[in-house]
């Protein structure tokens, strides 16, 4: 063993007096116990994070004595050992006085009706049971004498194995995002405080072939994703908690959303690679992907996962990651909820201070030159950008189109007022920009500020394409888009835009770190684009005439984009149409295998059929006509 006189640290931290200091150094000042010479430690081999946190797990210790396994001590351990368990004791216990979300966006009224204590800040839900609902007696079949024999037969079960976690009927639907949901009611719901409430919940559910769907962060505008009509919503809001178990990992439950994961590393300079919007639940976009605005160094929100907990078919729980179940561990990012209900994630994290945020404003007329500075930039990332998208909106209030490019980057980048663009012609234009805004903020207010964008209660729609980075093919898609929105903006309240999402090849690399993802993205594919597609709408009789327009701009994006041959197969599963197919870009072989995986951990297809909200494997391989034997 090699004693060397001091362990170069990039950051340290103390925790004195509920306030974090952070110091920054490399081996010289004040020495943090447990990776300096006075504590005499062994610093010879480097680990990963996911390295790091594998070891962690082959410990017999407590969860909150899991210690960096980077550094060995070779005397005084006792003491170092404690030093740095206790480190991570005092982080999570200023974690756990940050409030929810639930608790920092609601107003005194909305948080009564939703039964958060208004004289406290954490998310305290009171133990009312909400007693039948609504449809309940609307609906004529849910009266025949089997139906309610089922329902009090299946509520009875449910109260029994999950006494004060049980609620028969629910008003839950006032915290979901889309107006779609909040038309679900379901036959009772349920709060797990952990797995094993889930285990005998998917029992119960299973016994009576009973229809359920899990409520995590709630934002998918489809009817069934996040509650349903007549069955159990198994509502994850108890299960909140976050905790560091090592150095540079959290373990995060299943009731959380990406607001609540970033405020609790905040006081840390610490982030994790999650969504753009602080509400958006946080296993729910990892099982869909997940476009994080670290995705050009860090990859998508499912590529730092280091471990799930999962709750299978059967009722059982395992853990998932590279050394255990790592077939389910591979297919959970990226293949939806069609393998098990997952109850946590391990993340890993990173240091990540305040960063520059930009905006700028542009006309429609120069969107061509918009287009072209965006084609360079997805071949050729501007050092130190972690994030770009540009956007093109119908803008309401000002009853115009506008494009706009927003950045996400660790210094403020050059920011002109003009951009210029040399033509197919060869001459130079230039596009005056209307507005520029820079900020520098911390990851939860970025987060924070594309939330509000996106206001609960109206009616959405999403749908996603992906095409080959060239500027062509983006103005191509721009002239569709304002074609389709000139037939429809009289017709309704309509606020509509698409969002152009570059992906790098480096950002595609990253794909492959922690035994790659099953989202059929590869390397040497790139460099691509998702094009995402937001609606929305006030007035529930226009889901017709809006289900229409957003078939006809996924039916012609794809189309145009095919013809000049820039059409990707892959479908972003996290913002994709309910009639998309977003396991078609996959490929065969991965879809196969998906397939493979999910006979293995749920034979008897529960997650196919009594989970029936969102996308479904079984569905897609029906359409490429594979072989009911395969299925």
């Amino acid at each position: 063993m090699t004693i060397r006189k001091s362990r170069p640290c990039t950051m340290y931290k103390r925790i004195i007096k509920k306030t974090v200091v952070v110091v920054v150094g490399r081996g010289k000042g004040i020495p943090r116990k447990g990776c300096f010479s006075d504590l005499m430690v062994s610093c010879g081999t480097d680990l990963s994070p996911a390295q790091e946190f594998r070891a962690s797990q082959s410990t017999q210790l407590p969860d909150a004595q899991i210690v960096n396994r980077r550094c060995t001590f070779s005397q005084n351990s006792s003491n170092a050992l404690s030093d740095i368990s206790s480190d991570l004791a005092a982080r999570n216990a200023i974690i756990a006085r940050q409030p929810t979300e639930d608790a920092v966006n609601c107003s005194p009224e909305e948080k009564i009706k939703r039964g958060i204590d208004v004289n406290d800040d954490a998310d305290q839900w009171r133990n009312t049971v909400y007693i039948g609902g609504p449809r309940a007696s609307q609906q004529s079949d849910q009266n025949s004498p089997a139906k309610v024999a089922g329902s009090v037969l299946l509520c009875r079960d449910l109260s029994q194995a999950l006494a004060d976690r049980f609620f028969a009927g629910s008003e839950a639907s006032v915290s979901l995002w889309s107006a779609f949901q909040t038309k679900v009611q379901p036959l009772c719901r349920i709060e797990p405080k952990d797995s094993s409430d889930v285990a005998k919940a998917l029992e119960v559910a299973r016994r009576y072939e009973c229809h359920f769907a899990i409520l995590g962060g709630g934002v998918s505008p489809y009817r069934g994703a996040s509650s349903i009509d007549q069955g159990i919503t198994i509502d994850m809001r108890r299960m909140k908690n976050i905790a560091f178990v090592a150095e540079t990992a959290v373990r995060v439950e299943a009731g959380s959303v990406w607001g609540e994961v970033y405020r609790a590393l905040g006081p840390f300079n610490m982030s994790a690679t999650g969504t753009r919007s602080s509400s958006t639940g946080v296993v729910g976009s990892i099982l869909g992907g997940g476009i994080s605005f670290f995705s050009e160094y860090h990859g998508w929100a499912c590529d730092k996962v280091m471990a799930f907990e999962v709750v299978l078919a059967n009722s059982t729980i395992v853990q998932a990651s590279l050394t255990s179940h790592p077939d389910l561990f591979w297919s959970l990012k990226g293949g939806g909820n069609n393998f098990g209900v997952v109850t946590s994630v391990v993340l890993e994290v990173f240091e990540h201070p305040p960063t520059w945020y930009t905006f700028q404003l542009f006309n429609m007329d120069v969107r061509d030159i918009v287009f072209d500075r965006l084609e360079k930039h997805s071949s050729d990332m501007p050092l130190g950008v972690w994030h770009i998208a540009t956007t093109l909106e119908w803008h309401v209030p000002s009853q115009r189109y506008v494009v706009s490019e927003r950045m996400v980057a660790s210094e403020l980048p050059h920011l002109p007022e003009k951009i210029s663009a040399v033509g197919e012609n060869g001459q130079s234009r230039e596009a005056p920009v209307v507005q520029t805004n820079s900020y520098r903020r911390t990851i939860l207010e970025m987060a924070q500020k594309m939330q509000a964008a996106n206001p609960k209660g109206l009616f959405n729609f999403f749908g996603s394409v992906t095409v080959k980075s060239k500027a062509k093919v983006f103005m191509a898609i721009a002239s569709i888009f304002q074609e389709e929105v000139d037939e429809i903006k009289a017709e309704s309240d309509l606020g509509i835009n698409i969002v152009y999402n570059p992906l790098t090849r480096s950002a595609l690399r990253q794909m492959k770190q922690n035994g790659g993802n099953a989202l059929g993205l590869e390397e040497e594919d790139g460099p691509l684009t998702v094009i995402n597609i937001n609606l929305r709408w006030s007035d529930e009789s226009s889901e017709v005439r809006m289900r229409q327009f957003m078939r006809s701009l996924i039916r012609r994006f794809s189309q145009t984009a095919r013809e000049m041959n820039m059409l990707h197969p892959y479908v972003f599963q996290n913002h994709a149409f309910e009639e998309q197919d977003v396991f078609a870009g996959s490929g065969d072989e991965k879809l196969s295998r998906l397939m493979k995986i999910r006979r293995s951990v749920d034979p008897d297809g529960v997650f196919q059929s009594l989970q029936p909200g969102y996308f479904k494997l079984e569905q897609g391989m029906k359409r490429k006509g594979m072989p009911k034997s395969e299925l």
